[in-house]
C-alpha cells in the first residue's frame, strides 16, 4: 500500500470536510443575522402600522442566570420587638402580623407611603418592592427583590416571596401576612435572554399587541420555574406592562418565549385572611402568639 498516496488523500479529505464545515458555519450565522434583521425590522413595522408606541425600550441586556432559593422558616425568636404588634407563624413559612391599634395611612394610593410603612413596620421590608394597590379590595401586594431584579410568584398554596397589606374602612393597616425566601444562589450557566423586540413579538404574534396600545414598561425579573419540596428554582422572566386606548392596563410574563398567564393564578387564589376569618386557621395550625 502507497501509505504517502493515502495520507495526502486523507488530508484532501480532511480539507474538504473543513472548508464544508466552515461554509455552512457561515451560512448558518448569517441565516441567523438574517433572521435576526427581519425580526426587528418586521416587528417595528408591524408596531408602527398598528400605532402601537413605547416611549423607551429597554438597552440590549445581559444573559442572566436561574437562581435558586430556600423557603425562610420563621421563629418567633428572631422577630422585632414591636409593642403593637402580635405575630403568628402558620406552618413554619408564613407570617401573620396584627397589629393591636390599626396604623393610620394617609394615602392609600401612595407608593411613597406605602414603602415607608414597609421599611417602619414590616420585618426585613426593605427587601420587598411594591407590586399592587387594590383599593377596592384594601390591599397592597409587595414581592421581594434579589439583585435588583423582582422575584414574580404564582399567587397560590405554593408562592412564597410576597408581603401583602390590609387596611379597613378607615384607612388603617390592620395586618400583614409575609412569607420570604432564602439562600439564594444563581447558577453557573447563564441563560440566552429574548431582547425587548423579541419579547414584543411573542406578545404580537399572541394577540396581546393590540392598535393603539402603549408599552408603558419593560423589566426583567424572576419566576418561578420549579418547586422541589423547601426549595424553588426561578427562571429570567420578562415583565411587560400595556395601557389600551381606553386606559386599562394589563401585565404580561414572558418566559423562554412563552407567555406565562399570571394573571390567571391571581384569579384562582384562595384569600389565606378570609381563610383565617372563616374558618379560624390560625388558630388551629400555629403555637400560641407571641405579644411584642
Amino acid at each position: 500500500m502507497d501509505w504517502n498516496k493515502t495520507k495526502s488523500i486523507f488530508i484532501a479529505v480532511f480539507l474538504i470536510l473543513n472548508a464544508f464545515l466552515y461554509y455552512q458555519y457561515l451560512s448558518s450565522y448569517q441565516e441567523d443575522q438574517n433572521r435576526e434583521y427581519l425580526t426587528k425590522n418586521s416587528i417595528e413595522m408591524l408596531l408602527k402600522e398598528d400605532n402601537i408606541t413605547f416611549d423607551s425600550l429597554p438597552n440590549a441586556v445581559e444573559n442572566l442566570p436561574y437562581i435558586s432559593a430556600n423557603v425562610k422558616s420563621y421563629s418567633y425568636g428572631e422577630l422585632p420587638k414591636k409593642n403593637n404588634l402580635q405575630y403568628n407563624i402558620i406552618g413554619d413559612n408564613e407570617l401573620i402580623a396584627t397589629f393591636n391599634e390599626p396604623i393610620k395611612i394617609q394615602d392609600t394610593a401612595s407608593p411613597a407611603i406605602f414603602k415607608e410603612f414597609l421599611n417602619r413596620y414590616v420585618y426585613e421590608g426593605a427587601a420587598f418592592e411594591l407590586w399592587e394597590i387594590d383599593e377596592e379590595a384594601r390591599t397592597a401586594i409587595f414581592f421581594q427583590r434579589v439583585n435588583d431584579h423582582t422575584l414574580y410568584y404564582n399567587i397560590n398554596a405554593n408562592g412564597y416571596g410576597y408581603v401583602k397589606i390590609y387596611w379597613n374602612t378607615d384607612d388603617e393597616v390592620i395586618m400583614y401576612e409575609q412569607t420570604m425566601l432564602e439562600n439564594i444562589k444563581p447558577s453557573k450557566k447563564k441563560e440566552n435572554i429574548d431582547q425587548p423586540l423579541q419579547i414584543l413579538q411573542t406578545l404580537y404574534a399572541n394577540d396581546l399587541l393590540k392598535t393603539n396600545d402603549k408599552i408603558t414598561s419593560m423589566k426583567l425579573g424572576y419566576s418561578t420555574l420549579v418547586q422541589i419540596t423547601q426549595t424553588q428554582v426561578f427562571a429570567p422572566t420578562w415583565e411587560v406592562r400595556i395601557k389600551s386606548v381606553d386606559g386599562i392596563e394589563e401585565q404580561y410574563f414572558v418566559v423562554d418565549g412563552k407567555v406565562i398567564d399570571m394573571k390567571q393564578e391571581l384569579q384562582k387564589e384562595e384569600d389565606p385572611i378570609e381563610n383565617q376569618l372563616n374558618n379560624d386557621r390560625i388558630d388551629d395550625q400555629i403555637e400560641e402568639p407571641v405579644e411584642e
